[in-house]
């Protein structure tokens, strides 16, 4: 959305209340995105958060709010696009899971004692299924990793 509007022509910032700009991606992936905000003068706001919006008059005025001290501010801006990420991508998942041995059930006290996930929903199923990754929300590939090596170390 942001290099949509900035190449339209429009006076874009990007603003989170992380300590740096979008953390959960990937160096690899995040550079050409960059490359073309920052030739269209985007700015990047770091450490604070939209906290309301609210009309006054043909105008709206946004209240911005800080994590680290009571601060607010408030801006006039012409619109605002809020992210609040993505839908999972559970398609496979769901279409796989009563075929599944376990029907994607984990064994929570397994998981945390480190022992095999040996949960029996489907005889007839013929391999585990576990829902990982962006299949429960949108995150970095280190999250996803971590995930699955959790599940599968002890197989």
């Amino acid at each position: 959305a942001a290099e949509k509007l900035a190449a339209a022509g429009a006076r874009v910032e990007i603003m989170t209340r992380d300590r740096s700009f979008a953390p959960e991606v990937m160096a690899m992936s995040l550079t050409p995105s960059m490359r073309e905000l920052q030739k269209r003068d985007v700015t990047f706001t770091v450490t604070w958060r939209l906290e309301g919006v609210r009309r006054d008059g043909n105008e709206l005025l946004a209240i911005i709010g800080s994590d680290y001290g009571g601060v607010t501010r408030e801006r006039r801006v012409d619109q605002v696009v809020v992210n609040h990420g993505t839908r999972p991508l559970d398609d496979v998942y769901f279409e796989l899971k009563e075929a599944s041995s376990n029907r994607g059930e984990v064994d929570y006290e397994a998981l945390v004692a480190g022992r095999p996930q040996a949960v029996l929903r489907n005889p007839e199923g013929r391999f585990q299924l576990f829902r990982i990754g962006d299949a429960v929300a949108a995150r970095n590939t280190h999250a996803a990793i971590y995930d699955a090596l959790r599940l599968v170390k002890d197989l």
